[in-house]
């Protein structure tokens, strides 16, 4: 089995198969959209959409047409809790440029306090007018969607073992083990499993974060507020058949109280399986069991 690694949407990468060609491919799919899509990337087509002025029709390319189409998809299912609207939001809560070790904060505009629409009118799939104020931030959907674009482009050349890991979210062909990493004992897994042809995606709240004036920041908002999420879950995550899927699961999860956010999981997500690290050190395990083969815990 060959592995590749490399650094791309700020993750580190691994790609997991036997055909050298499908890991280069692969690769330049990663940072070819990484260049498109990225908000932190500067005089890009995202960038260009971001800063395009109000109430005049703009052209989408037909990837961030598509992404924008998925995404949305999923930001209604979630009751607009998780959305790609929250550029600004991000920027004032400090989260301004692609994160690293070392990250100091800058906390630049204001936040909304309140979510009050989808803040565009789509002319067609692929122009649209900005109807308020707002950078776009795909986050954590445009890391789902290319992992589940790049395994579908595989599918279609009769490939049948592969794994994409970005950061931790991992879309697979064929059977794999894969481990849910430890949220206080990083670097070490928590949990591994056995799935077949599923995606696996953690969100937390142990890396991504910050303080200013003894106040806590890190980078999962609620759509709804544009606010940093403290419900008392520190890491899910959620097995699903789209990254795109289980990405907006494990943001719900982190997001909203416990027991809301089940009953929106069970209503809009029923083909789910999580995982819920608490910050008091509990675990949730719930969903549908049919989704992993296998379950242990690390030791």
């Amino acid at each position: 089995m060959i592995e590749t690694r490399f650094r791309g949407m700020n993750s580190g990468i691994l790609l997991s198969g036997m055909d050298l060609d499908n890991h280069l491919e692969i690769k330049r799919m990663i940072m070819d959209f990484e260049q498109k899509a990225s908000r932190f990337i500067p005089d890009n087509q995202l960038a260009f959409v971001n800063h395009s002025p109000l109430d005049v029709p703009i052209y989408l390319d037909p990837v961030l047409a598509d992404l924008l189409d998925q995404s949305l998809k999923l930001a209604r299912k979630s009751d607009h809790h998780v959305h790609p609207f929250l550029g600004k939001e991000m920027m004032a809560n400090g989260y301004t440029e692609s994160f690293h070790e070392q990250y100091q904060p800058v906390f630049s505009g204001r936040t909304s306090t309140h979510f009050a629409g989808e803040p565009i009118e789509r002319l067609s799939k692929r122009w649209i007018i900005k109807k308020r104020d707002f950078l776009f931030d795909f986050g954590g959907f445009g890391k789902g969607y290319i992992i589940d674009k790049g395994i579908r482009h595989l599918k279609q050349k009769d490939v049948n073992h592969f794994l994409i890991n970005a950061g931790g979210d991992v879309k697979l062909l064929g059977t794999h083990e894969v481990g849910i990493e430890h949220p206080v004992l990083m670097g070490e897994d928590m949990i591994r499993l056995s799935i077949t042809d599923q995606a696996l995606v953690t969100s937390g709240k142990n890396y991504r974060r910050w303080t200013r004036d003894h106040q806590h920041y890190h980078h999962i908002l609620d759509g709804r507020t544009g606010e940093p999420a403290f419900n008392g879950v520190l890491q899910a995550s959620v097995i699903a058949h789209s990254a795109m899927e289980a990405e907006t699961a494990a943001k719900l999860l982190c997001i909203l109280p416990f027991e809301e956010a089940k009953a929106l999981l069970y209503r809009n997500f029923p083909r789910i399986a999580y995982f819920v690290y608490f910050e008091n050190d509990q675990i949730a395990i719930g969903g549908d069991s049919r989704l992993y083969k296998r379950m242990e815990v690390a030791k």
